[in-house]
Order: structure tokens, then C-alpha cells, then sequence
């Protein structure tokens, strides 16, 4: 895998953190706007193997709808920059779409963990990710996060409950489901179809 532009991508990360911690913005708004981002999303799909053609100014602009011209004056916030090389690293390593990624952790989450793993290898951080995603689905962390039942869903999609709890409890792998399920059931909770079916985007 070609990873010579990691840190690369690992600065416009803590720049769109630290943007958004300065000037306030609510975590879900930000989580959503780096999920959608064109240039978060390539970064998802060629695993790092292409230069950071985008400025920080131009990514910005992207996500937040503002036009910034004195970037260079922000301030680097250290559980930012911390922030920002964690989910990179644990991208790097499970391949998943950043809006599965912040599912469990979510950024006010990761700066949480910042005083207890950032003196530590970033290995720790990803070991942390992968034993949450080991303990349930995107789609049971969905159901939890909107109070959503199998039996809602079963009736406003015509998936059946058994096909649901399947999913749900990863006994049946969800990039096995046929591909209008799975757009069903990212329809119901607006998320991107890779998301709910946990697929290694390469």
C-alpha cells in the first residue's frame, strides 16, 4: 500500500478539526461533513496512494460552506492533531468509510481518549476502535443511536425481521445482502450504502 502521503492527510485532517474546534461547531455537523467530503472520501477509496492536490482552504470551504483566508493563523490544538493521526491510522488499517469509523468513536470521543493514549503508540488506539467494532454492527449501533426497532424497520422497508436480525448480529454478512436491502436500510437512517454494509473500501 502506498502510504507516502499518511501525514499529508494527517494535517488537513487536524486543520478541519481544529477549524471546527475553534470556531465551535457542533461534532455530529463536522463527523457528517468530512463523511461527505469529496477529498475525505478518495482519501477512503485509494487508501492514501494519491497527493493532496486539495488545500485545507478549498476543503474548508467543502465542508463548513466558508471562504477562510487566514488559515495559517488557527491554532493546532493538540487533542486535534492527536484526533486526526488516530482516525487515520484506524482508516488505514479496517478500510471503512470515516461514518462507520465515527460511529464508534466519535470525535468528542476521541478527544476523551486523548489524555489517557496520547503519549501511547497509536496501535493502542486502533486495538480500542477494532474491540468496539468487534462488539456490535454499524447497524445495531444505528438502531441504538435513533431508537429504531427491527419491527419499525421490517414495516416501513419490507425487509423481513429475520433478514434484519441477521444483519444486525452479523450472522449474515451484510455485503451478502442483495444490494437494494442495503440501500433500504442506509435510506432509512441517511447513511452511505458502504457504511451499513461495513465493506473495506479499497
Amino acid at each position: 500500500m502506498n502510504d507516502n502521503y499518511f501525514y499529508d492527510y494527517v494535517d488537513i485532517l487536524e486543520r478541519v478539526l481544529s477549524y471546527a474546534y475553534n470556531r465551535k461547531y457542533a461534532t455530529p455537523f463536522v463527523e457528517r461533513g468530512i463523511s461527505y467530503s469529496s477529498f475525505f472520501q478518495k482519501i477512503e477509496k485509494d487508501s492514501y496512494g494519491f497527493p493532496p492536490i486539495a488545500t485545507d482552504k478549498a476543503i474548508i470551504k467543502e465542508i463548513f460552506s466558508k471562504e477562510e483566508d487566514n488559515l495559517e493563523d488557527l491554532p493546532t490544538y493538540n487533542q486535534c492533531l492527536w484526533a486526526s493521526e488516530s482516525y487515520m491510522h484506524i482508516q488505514l488499517k479496517t478500510h471503512l468509510t470515516f461514518e462507520a469509523i465515527f460511529l464508534f468513536i466519535p470525535i468528542n470521543k476521541m478527544y476523551e481518549y486523548f489524555p489517557l493514549y496520547h503519549e501511547m503508540d497509536f496501535s493502542h488506539i486502533v486495538k480500542e476502535f477494532q474491540r468496539l467494532f468487534e462488539q456490535e454492527s454499524v447497524f445495531s449501533k444505528l438502531l441504538k443511536k435513533y431508537k429504531y426497532s427491527l419491527n419499525k424497520i421490517s414495516e416501513n422497508t419490507g425487509i423481513s425481521y429475520e433478514t434484519l436480525y441477521s444483519i444486525k448480529q452479523r450472522r449474515r454478512e451484510a455485503e451478502k445482502a442483495s444490494f437494494a436491502t442495503i440501500i433500504k436500510i442506509s435510506n432509512v437512517f441517511n447513511v452511505r450504502p458502504e457504511t451499513i454494509a461495513e465493506l473495506e473500501i479499497l
